[in-house]
């Protein structure tokens, strides 16, 4: 197979990085977002087996909140620890790794009740060696073997695999972020791409043990197996709305094909992810679009808020509202649109919400050259990507809806 229609845009220090902390690690813990979606779930899965394929064994997803029924069926999905069936063993895998991997995530903030946790690992890489490493020709670049304090010491390694925008990796350039990327699942793919294809020299200096797994590192083909291939075709399609949206890229679609010479079968995916609906959200879905969108003509912009009452009324389960945010796009200028939708306080957000009884979990899209990003951002604590991002606000979804009125003047073109 020939791969060189992919170029390598994972830099030489990122890769070093990565190969570095991958190799010297015994056990290593993978961790993606709350209240995952498929690229979440694809980019952690897909980095579990590529770990695999380099050997790895002592290898533990970890998914902080509950997951869609609809990525249920994702191979390893099953093996992956949920924090809120399995506590006690999500934190201890989280806190005994030798490092921690997160994919599609990059601000401790974003695992819930495992925050404080991630956050002393976040702390510890930063005041370690490798945290302060930006120069690849740095002494503290070099992984001493008989070094306490260097790079590559237990409990401080940490790898940040993501697309979003963050302060963490804007400080640390070793740390793989790409803003312009779809997906993480993306990233996935290319980390082990250019690591199957990098020189000895990439990763050098490293402990025996490394050297030994370097030197006997697989094939590229040896990790693109159909299982790979799934999860990572699962997170780049629905990152994209089925290459609807944030998808111009033509190397994109290289590295789709590069998947599908696998076997694996794309329309099935499709139809496991976008067809495994239940009926109670085709209704909760009419009831949203006829009953609770409001439209702004003069902003060209539609907001849907439902309540708590609302939800349960339908039924409504995790993953039932994936996706309504993105249907009052399909109105003939309709440019932005807000879904809101109200949660409960968990409980380590008690003394941040200052009392709220509720807060309100908020999706922005957009079309064309209109960031939703920034309004995420300045105003309901959050962020993305310019026409994809996500916010919240302490307080209920008309609070919530209020505050988007009041400020959107601010933020959305008119024109």
């Amino acid at each position: 197979m020939n791969y060189t229609v992919i170029s390598d845009k994972i830099t030489p220090l990122q890769l070093k990085h990565a190969a570095r902390c991958i190799c010297d690690a015994q056990s290593i813990a993978i961790i993606t977002h709350q209240n995952p979606d498929g690229d979440a779930m694809g980019s952690s899965l897909g980095m579990r087996f590529f770990l695999q394929a380099l050997g790895k064994t002592n290898v533990t997803n970890i998914v902080p909140t509950s997951f869609p029924d609809f990525l249920a069926w994702l191979p390893g999905v099953n093996e992956a620890i949920q924090y809120e069936q399995q506590p006690e063993a999500a934190v201890q895998a989280l806190r005994e790794a030798d490092l921690v991997i997160c994919t599609d995530l990059a601000e401790a903030g974003r695992v819930a009740a495992l925050s404080p946790i991630l956050a002393e690992r976040f702390s510890a890489y930063a005041q370690s060696s490798e945290g302060s490493d930006s120069s690849e020709g740095s002494e503290n670049s070099e992984c001493s073997e008989n070094s306490e304090n260097s790079e590559c010491s237990p409990k401080s390694s940490l790898l940040i695999i993501d697309h979003h925008l963050s302060s963490v990796c804007s400080g640390h350039p070793e740390q793989i972020a790409f803003p312009d990327s779809a997906s993480a699942s993306e990233l996935v793919f290319r980390l082990a791409w250019q690591f199957a294809r990098s020189s000895r020299a990439v990763v050098e200096p490293l402990s025996s043990h490394s050297r030994a797994i370097v030197g006997s590192r697989p094939d590229f083909s040896d990790i693109l197996t159909p299982e790979f291939a799934t999860c990572i075709y699962t997170g780049m399609m629905t990152d994209t709305g089925n290459f609807s949206y944030n998808s111009c890229e033509p190397e994109m679609y290289n590295i789709v094909a590069t998947l599908l010479t696998t076997g694996i079968d794309k329309d099935a995916i499709y139809d496991r992810v976008f067809n495994a609906y239940s009926a109670d959200r085709m209704r909760l879905i009419g009831y949203c679009l006829y009953h609770k969108m409001k439209l702004f003509p003069e902003y060209h912009a539609a907001l849907i808020t439902l309540n708590r009452k609302e939800m349960y009324r339908f039924n409504a389960k995790s993953g039932d509202m994936e996706g309504i945010v993105n249907m009052p796009l399909q109105i003939k200028d309709v440019y932005y649109s807000v879904f809101m939708r109200e949660d409960k306080i968990p409980p380590h957000q008690q003394e941040e919400a200052k009392g709220a009884k509720v807060k309100a979990k908020i999706s922005f899209r957009s079309q064309g050259n209109r960031p939703v990003n920034i309004l995420a951002r300045e105003v309901f604590r959050g962020g993305g990507h310019m026409n994809a991002s996500g916010g919240e606000f302490f307080g209920s979804v008309d609070e919530a809806a209020a505050k988007f009125i009041e400020t959107m003047s601010r933020y959305l073109q008119k024109d």
